[in-house]
Order: C-alpha cells, then sequence, then structure tokens
C-alpha cells in the first residue's frame, strides 16, 4: 500500500548540520546528530518509546556550547537500522555502550527521556564508571505508581496492539490525536512544531520497522521491569552518580510521584518540576529545561574534556 508517509524522515532543520551516519562493528547502521565538539565533554542524548533523535530539536544547539552533543535514533526506531533480536533492556543497555566505544567515548553525561531515561539510569547503575552525570526527564527506574489506561492495556496484548496501531494509517488526524497526552497543550505548540509532529507521527505510523521496535520494547519492559526492581533500588541507594530529575507538572503518562519515590531512595539525586509541561518536556518547555540543566552543571562542575 502506498503512502505520502512511507518517505525517508527528514531532520528538523536545524538539525541537518549534525547529520551523521555511523557503523557499528556488528554492522549495524545509526543515525546520529553529532555536533563533533571534541574539547567539550560529551552528552548522549536517548530519547523514548516511539519518539527519535529530533525530539530533541530546541536543546541541541543549546547544549553544544557546554558539551559534545550527541543525539541518536534508537535501533528499530526512525532512521536506523532494526535490531538482530528483540528489543530488551539489555540489549539497549550494551548497545549504548557499543556506540560509546565506536565513538572513543569513555564517559558520558546521559541525557535521556522516559524510556530513554530509563535505559540511561540502568546504565549507570550496571556500569557506573562509564557515566559522568544522569539528566533524566519524566523517566527513572523506579515506576511504582503507574497509569494503566485502556488503550496501554491493548498495546500491551499482541496481535490487537498492531490491529490498533496499523488502523492510524487510514486517518492521519487520528494518528496525530495520539500525541494529546504527552502534552500539557499540544494546539499551544507553534506551527512549525505542529506541522512537523503531523508528519512524523504519521511517517512513524507506516513505518513496518518502528512497529516492531515499538511493541517489543513496550512489551518487553512491561515485564522485565517489575522482575527488576528490587535490585535495581537497591543499587539506587548506594549510586552516587550526580543526578537530576526534571519533570512536568502535567505528565499524563509517568507520573510524578515515581520521581520523589526516586529522591527517597537516591537522596543525592535533584528534582526539578516545570509546572506547565507535560510529558514531552523538552519540545514543550525547552528554555525552563535548559535553564534547569545549567544550574545543574553549575553545581555539580564539569568533567572536562574527554580523554
Amino acid at each position: 500500500m502506498s503512502s505520502p508517509y512511507r518517505q525517508p524522515m527528514s531532520p528538523w532543520s536545524g538539525l541537518a548540520q549534525y547529520t551523521r551516519r555511523v557503523i557499528l562493528p556488528d554492522s549495524l547502521g545509526l543515525h546520529i546528530y553529532d555536533s563533533g565538539t571534541s574539547d567539550k565533554p560529551p552528552a548522549l542524548l536517548v530519547h523514548g518509546l516511539g519518539d527519535d533523535a529530533d525530539t530533541w530539536r530546541h536543546i541541541f544547539e543549546p547544549l553544544t556550547e557546554h558539551f559534545r552533543v550527541i543525539a541518536l535514533d534508537l535501533p528499530g526506531f526512525a532512521r536506523s537500522d532494526p535490531a538482530p533480536g528483540a528489543y530488551r533492556m539489555p540489549f539497549f543497555k550494551d548497545f549504548l555502550l557499543q556506540l560509546m566505544d565506536t565513538l572513543s567515548i569513555q564517559r558520558v553525561t546521559f541525557v535521556g527521556h522516559s524510556m530513554g531515561a530509563f535505559i540511561s539510569q540502568y546504565i549507570a547503575l550496571e556500569c557506573p564508571d562509564r557515566v559522568a552525570k544522569l539528566i533524566l526527564l519524566d523517566g527513572t527506574v523506579i515506576s511504582r505508581v503507574q497509569k494503566i489506561n485502556r488503550q496501554l492495556l491493548l498495546f500491551l496484548t499482541p496481535v490487537i496492539g498492531e490491529w490498533l496501531y496499523n488502523r492510524l494509517r487510514k486517518d492521519p488526524q487520528a494518528a496525530y490525536a495520539t500525541l494529546q497526552p504527552y502534552y500539557a497543550n499540544l494546539d499551544a505548540l507553534p506551527e512549525a512544531d505542529r506541522r512537523f509532529l503531523f508528519e512524523r507521527v504519521n511517517q512513524r505510523v507506516w513505518s513496518d520497522t518502528q512497529r516492531v521496535a515499538y511493541f517489543s520494547s513496550l512489551r518487553d519492559l512491561a515485564r522485565w521491569a517489575p522482575r527488576q526492581r528490587r535490585k535495581m533500588e537497591s543499587q539506587l541507594a548506594e549510586s552516587l552518580t550526580p543526578t537530576l530529575l526534571v519533570w512536568g507538572g502535567q505528565d499524563q503518562i509517568n507520573p510524578l510521584e515515581n520521581a520523589h519515590i526516586c529522591l527517597e531512595i537516591q537522596p543525592v539525586a535533584h528534582l526539578v518540576v516545570i509546572p506547565q509541561a507535560g510529558h514531552n518536556l523538552q519540545q514543550e518547555r525547552p528554555g525552563e529545561l535548559i535553564d534547569a540543566i545549567l544550574e545543574f552543571l553549575s553545581k555539580e562542575g564539569s568533567d572536562g574534556p574527554n580523554p
């Protein structure tokens, strides 16, 4: 079936100049944005479930004043090659460490959003020597409080989830409407953002590769995370990795309570709440997010140049 949304995903105009293709030793090809400023400490930006590297379009360049900034499409998402197997959390951990090795990066500041925050914090718990700092946006390994809605339950169900996903191909406006819960006010975004998101969400819906990656990641996380909860909370209590949590005060996807629980377990972490932001605060309130990050960096200090 043909569709205008089957075309390759074009980068947000301000990010096009940073586009780079990276091939890992196992021949997995990745789409990344890389500011290439090697004399600054590196920051690796990891998007959430169903998203892509363009989610960072409003904070990428401001961060280049302080970091060599690298943002990627995770395997199977957007323009990166699919994974050779299941999209499990240990796979994402090993993959990101392999990417760091390929880019000759020993330690990095992770900036992770939602599932990307979970993966980033998981790496910090398992391999603390590879992580300089953590900046976690609306996500953490702590998920004691969950909002389970009917759509999520249906998406967790094999066959039914895929059928509902594919139905969105018939109605581009309905596909765009699925973004509403991720923002405090989707309609208040600048027109350029709304046009971009309309096209991008419909391109995702028409991507068979992304559909596989989305459902595999979602269902594995739902099974795997609860089994790892006790271990990860014990590790978190002992973690000394400088950590900043930034949460949207109107997040309808991941309740703010999880951030407070994380703080109770890891008292050295810091929390900033942006009241007028939803789950995708990096898109909705980028200026306030950058302010929170810079204040955190001023308190924690710099890593210095990457060796």
